[in-house]
């Protein structure tokens, strides 16, 4: 694959350039001409954008993208655990290239977070549309005045990272020529403002995807010891986050050859070194006091339960399996708990993006596991 192609995605056999460089900048918040359309959409990783293509038709088929004629579609939501890429996914999309000719008044994008400043992030659009809506009484005003702009025109509205559907609501403002994309872990959010039958349920990568990306970020460990790198994805199972932050540390280690195996397999067998590894970047809900290492990101999602929901959470990790998966009653003799008590722990669990359900059984990604059976030691269970 060449360098230029880590920027090209394909949808319905086409191939689309993503928009990069200095003409596809997030825009400034001060005063701007208004004859320029906003796109504040963020730039790829640099590793670009690996085994999405299919997930990014999904979302471009349900946007009705091929059909500048379509009028009021309603919002998608892309739903999944944390570090699943459902961020990349919807930047991909609001990276094509074609955005300025399907969406000629701009891009909008606003992530959210556990805690967000609503009515900052509601000026940000304001200002990106040239509207003040520092006048406006309230966040509700602040909406209402933002339809009204977005009524006549064709702009891509983009809501990251929403954690509670009241904060979401915020930013239902398209028009009838719009289109709404909304990220979010939560089932019960992404239902409320996208609906079931228009919710994505973004997975884990394919293993070819998942080492072509290891071998994008850390070319070195994948060619030495193929074997192991396999090994890596799979007991990572083929997390994008996950992946994505082994990839940086070991390639910061090639120089040290023997470093970098040691630490390969140190990533494979031991729970502490996957749970612990870190990234560079903030994220929205944890502190700039934190470190943002992948336990912490997931922890986002546990730390939403009540006491004995996490307590059944961290008992979830002696189902065992590979892949972690289990049966209703099975979870009500380990939880020692009535059926129907145990159906009602689970729906939980689904609702915050922490298990998915597998035919008539259970499944919690791996790394959820890892964090699940740390929880059991810490809480000595």
């Amino acid at each position: 694959m060449t360098e230029a192609a880590k920027y090209q995605v394909t949808i319905h056999g086409n191939v689309y350039d993503l928009a990069i460089g200095d003409g596809a900048q997030v825009i400034s918040t001060g005063p701007r001409d208004r004859a320029t359309p906003p796109f504040m959409a963020p730039p790829p990783p640099p590793q670009g954008i690996l085994g999405r293509d299919d997930d990014l038709t999904r979302v471009f088929d349900l946007l009705q993208l091929g059909d500048t004629d379509a009028a009021d579609v309603p919002p998608v939501a892309l739903r999944g655990l944390g570090g699943i890429g459902k961020t990349t996914l919807a930047a991909a999309l609001g990276r094509l290239a074609i955005m300025p000719e399907l969406f000629p008044d701009g891009v909008l994008w606003a992530a959210l977070g556990p805690q967000p400043t609503l009515r900052i992030l509601l000026d940000g659009w304001g200002r990106a549309l040239g509207v003040d809506l520092l006048p406006e009484r309230d966040e509700s005003a602040c909406r209402d005045r933002l339809r009204a702009v977005l009524y006549r025109k064709r702009t891509l509205l983009i809501v990251d990272d929403v954690w509670e559907a009241a904060h979401g609501s915020y930013f239902t403002v398209a028009g009838p020529h719009c289109r709404t994309l909304i990220t979010t872990r939560e089932t019960p959010v992404a239902y409320a403002l996208a609906t079931r039958d228009r919710t994505l349920r973004v997975d884990v990568l394919k293993p070819e995807a998942a080492l072509a990306l290891l071998r994008r970020l850390a070319p070195e460990a994948v060619t030495t010891d193929e074997r192991s790198a396999q090994r890596l994805c799979e007991r990572l199972e083929y997390l994008p986050l996950a992946l994505t932050l082994a990839g940086r540390l070991l390639a910061v280690e090639a120089d040290v050859p023997a470093r970098m195996a040691r630490l390969l397999g140190e990533l494979i067998e031991q729970r502490d070194a996957r749970l612990t590894l870190l990234q560079a970047e903030g994220r929205l809900g944890l502190t700039e006091e934190e470190p943002v290492s992948l336990q912490a990101i997931l922890g986002m999602s546990v730390a939403r339960l009540d006491g004995t929901d996490q307590e059944r959470f961290a008992m979830a990790s002696v189902f065992g399996g590979d892949p972690l998966t289990w049966e209703i009653n099975a979870a009500a003799y380990v939880w020692e708990c009535p059926v129907e008590e145990a159906e009602g722990t689970i729906s939980r669990f689904i609702q915050r993006g922490l298990v998915e359900r597998r035919g008539a059984r259970y499944w919690m990604h791996a790394l959820l596991a890892d964090y699940a059976a740390e929880m059991m030691e810490g809480m000595g269970l």
